[in-house]
């Protein structure tokens, strides 16, 4: 299998399979394939059926994965503005990539998602969703505008906001809270949600928000 990441602005990941060679991702990806490329469908069923409704109607996870197998080539692309990274997962190894961030796995990669809790405060965040993904075998993600990298020691800790989370390592901690504005009974009636990251392990973050991406383009994409 060869993977290559082709342009800047809007790049596309394109996936040369072999005979034999599966890879799945979301629906709606695929820009261009050879006409010898076979699709399925892959079932998300982990947790049981009422986990599965709730992330799919309430979370937007999509209800299946498509899988794509070889021989031949297929494109993928988030369509939209920013970079795309690859990474090789060791058997056991496990990340937490940002819902609607993946681009492709393949198929020896185990596929579950997690719920990270909001604060539960009236109008403000209320929580999202989040894939996670175990070794062995490749993934390939992107990141809305460029992405940034840390490694956090055990222990340190960084204050984010949650719409630039891409990436980390599943010893990486999350917890939701709110950050007052000021002082007094104003400053937190204008608090805005963030989220509090303590290590040990990688993190990335991206510098556009895609909920607010698509919110500019008029939720198109």
């Amino acid at each position: 299998m060869q993977i290559n990441v082709q342009g800047e602005l809007i790049p596309v990941t394109l996936v040369q399979l072999n005979p034999g060679e599966e890879i799945f991702c979301e629906g709606g990806l695929m820009v261009y394939s050879d006409p010898s490329i076979q699709t399925s469908i892959r079932p998300l069923t982990q947790g049981g059926l009422g986990r599965t409704i709730r992330r799919s109607l309430v979370g937007g996870i999509p209800f299946w994965m498509h899988v794509f197998h070889g021989p031949g080539y297929v494109a993928f692309s988030r369509f939209g503005p920013g970079e795309v990274r690859t990474l090789q997962l060791a058997p056991g190894q496990t990340v937490d990539i940002a819902e609607h961030s993946l681009i492709l796995a393949t198929n020896s990669v185990q596929y579950d998602t997690f719920y990270v809790a909001g604060t539960g405060r009236i109008g403000r965040m209320v929580g999202f969703w989040m894939d996670r993904l175990t070794g062995p075998g490749t993934i390939v993600y992107h990141g809305h505008g460029n992405i940034l990298g840390f490694d956090l020691k055990p222990g340190e800790a960084m204050q984010i906001d949650h719409g630039g989370l891409l990436r980390k390592d599943a010893t990486v901690q999350l917890q939701a809270f709110n950050q007052p504005l000021g002082q007094g009974l104003l400053g937190h009636a204008m608090s805005f949600e963030a989220l509090n990251v303590v290590g040990p392990g990688r993190l990335e973050l991206q510098t556009v928000d895609p909920t607010h991406a698509a919110a500019d383009s008029g939720g198109k994409g």
